[in-house]
């Protein structure tokens, strides 16, 4: 699958329906030999107001049709809080 679109679609509905949660957003991907690397953040639980959003950033890999061979929770943050880019 070298659909860019589609890839992220395809990841975005299956760690969706893996997790239990809601993928928020993609923030990167990035395309292997044998596949692509996918990051996503996904509402974890929802709070009021929602800047009480916990968000859980997560790292799938994708094989080369863009199927979620695994994927694992990165790291978690308000949704309020800024992320510190190092």
């Amino acid at each position: 699958m070298n659909n860019l679109k589609a890839v992220v679609q395809n990841a975005s509905r299956q760690i969706g329906t893996f997790a239990g949660m809601t993928v928020e957003r993609v923030v990167g991907i990035t395309r292997r030999d044998d596949g692509w690397v996918l990051e996503c953040e996904v509402v974890e639980r929802q709070g009021i107001p929602n800047t009480m959003d916990m968000l859980g950033l997560y790292e799938a890999d994708l094989d080369a049709q863009g199927n979620v061979e695994q994927f694992r929770r990165k790291s978690s943050r308000l949704r309020g809080t800024a992320v510190d880019p190092s």
